[in-house]
């Protein structure tokens, strides 16, 4: 199981220098136009702004600079909203999540990134992390699991799930949460805003509310 993981992890990691280059190896701007309608209107980018700006040169506006310098933004902005175009008419794997509200609250926290100073880290990171949400939520990619968990006198079960960034999804006392493998973590510890997991040989280490569950791994009948 963790071969995938690892293979996946240096996948992501050299995405993150992903970079436009012409022939001769000098980089190459891009035109800011490929900041989909739906940014523009969330972001109050006016059209205008976008048709006099020939390429990314002259761009000073945050959002629009960051779309510019790192393509692959504009990338996983169409897998998201594709995804939200064709998921309504399906029922997620886990009842618990509801698909609306659940963008609602990624959108929310996507926002904050214009705050961050790394602002097309945080963007990709956001992005990422919805998308690879969804694709576990409703899995549309392979998983292995369920597998049973023995946490002092209570049972977790969890999935593994070879989504965008590597997932884990986590059901304990009658609650689903996701979280997700960084770059470098070495296939072995998975975080989100409401749980951190923690892989051991046949173990696990798991942060929920605030209290840290020791488990190991129950075998298989």
């Amino acid at each position: 199981m963790r071969t995938w993981k690892f293979w996946l992890a240096c996948v992501l990691a050299s995405s993150f220098s992903h970079g436009v280059f012409s022939k001769e190896g000098e980089k190459v701007s891009l035109k800011p136009s490929q900041v989909t309608p739906e940014m523009m209107a969330k972001y109050e980018i006016d059209k205008q702004t976008i048709e006099k700006k020939p390429n990314c040169n002259d761009v000073h506006q945050p959002l629009l600079s960051a779309f510019c310098e790192r393509p692959v933004l504009s990338e996983l902005d169409g897998k998201v909203r594709d995804l939200m175009t064709n998921l309504p008419a399906k029922q997620a794997e886990y009842p618990q999540f509801d698909l609306l509200k659940d963008q609602a609250e990624w959108l929310s926290r996507h926002d904050q990134c214009l705050n961050e100073k790394d602002l097309k880290m945080c963007l990709e990171l956001s992005y990422l992390t919805r998308y690879s949400e969804l694709q576990s939520q409703f899995e549309l990619v392979p998983k292995v699991g369920p597998l049973a968990y023995q946490c002092g006198d209570g049972k977790i079960e969890v999935s593994f799930y070879a989504s965008e960034l590597p997932s884990v999804m986590v059901h304990y006392q009658d609650q689903y949460r996701l979280a997700y493998m960084g770059p470098l973590s070495h296939g072995k510890e998975f975080k989100s805003h409401n749980l951190t997991f923690i892989e051991g040989k046949k173990s696990a280490v798991i942060d929920w509310d605030n209290k840290t569950l020791s488990c190991q791994q129950l075998s298989v009948n």
